[in-house]
């Protein structure tokens, strides 16, 4: 049987039966991650081995057989299923819907967990029940709905979310003032203001405070009162003010001097923190 492979890197693993793809993150780029949201078919196999961490989100449940070992069928819950570097799938399903999948590089992993993955094995079938990750990958599919308006920040922002909650350091506190050091904050600040225009990441702001990502964005929403792609966007709004107001440039150039893939998403993002659209803005000031 011919099985031909997803998009993203290296082609993940393959499927006999295409999926319809309803968003995926292959033109934001995220840090080390590749996320797809599909609707997949009423059957079908599937057949290979993982070389990267796979979340899976069913939102229904579904049929399979492992081609190897059982003849017998036997359900796939609704809920998220977690796959380390190593573990094979390959059998036969029945029964479409919405998935979600997202691939991490394992070194990506282990750079969010702060520890080798290989201590952390659990059995790819088992569910995860977790009401906090079905919202986070639903954030990021809204995210490459809306075009990414703040490059990969958000997905980068939603990824170490999921990961360390699944983790288990979502209650977790971080030892120290919490606070990035003024010094290191000036830093980073200026260097998001430097570069507003440009596909920033978490792993390069955090590698600025020298700090892991995951501890580096919980000092920043405490030192700054946003997450980094919140103030990034913010900033970027805050200046493109500035433009409409200083001269007659037109919208769609300001849009792209801010880093805005275009002038419509600029203008859904500058309406949703002004409360306006940037020409009532330009024609109001």
């Amino acid at each position: 049987m011919h099985r031909r492979p997803l998009p993203g890197p290296d082609g993940l693993f393959n499927v006999s039966r295409q999926p319809r793809f309803v968003a995926d993150s292959s033109v934001v780029g995220w840090d080390g991650a590749f996320f797809t949201d599909i609707v997949a078919a009423q059957e079908g196999t599937v057949d290979h081995g993982h070389s990267r961490f796979c979340l899976t989100h069913s939102s229904v449940p579904f049929l399979v057989r492992d081609v190897r070992r059982s003849p017998q069928w036997t359900t796939v819950k609704p809920g998220v299923y977690l796959s380390h570097p190593g573990d094979e799938q390959r059998f036969d399903w029945q029964g479409g819907g919405s998935r979600k999948f997202l691939f991490v590089e394992p070194s990506r992993v282990e750079q969010i967990w702060e520890t080798p993955t290989n201590r952390h094995q659990r059995h790819p079938n088992e569910a995860i029940t977790s009401p906090l990750a079905e919202t986070l990958l639903r954030a990021l599919v809204s995210d490459l709905q809306e075009g990414s308006p703040a490059g990969a920040l958000v997905g980068d922002s939603l990824i170490v979310a999921l990961l360390a909650h699944l983790h288990g350091h979502a209650q977790g506190v971080y030892k120290g003032s919490g606070r990035l050091a003024p010094m290191v904050c000036q830093r980073v600040l200026a260097y998001m203001d430097e570069h507003m225009a440009d596909p920033l990441s978490l792993t390069e702001l955090a590698e600025l405070a020298r700090m892991s990502v995951r501890h580096f964005c919980r000092a920043f929403l405490a030192s700054t009162g946003y997450s980094p792609h919140q103030y990034l966007l913010r900033q970027r709004v805050e200046r493109a003010k500035s433009l409409l107001v200083k001269g007659r440039m037109p919208i769609s150039e300001i849009a792209q001097s801010m880093g805005f893939a275009d002038q419509s998403q600029f203008t859904r993002t500058f309406r949703r923190l002004s409360g306006i659209t940037p020409a009532a803005y330009r024609m109001n000031h």
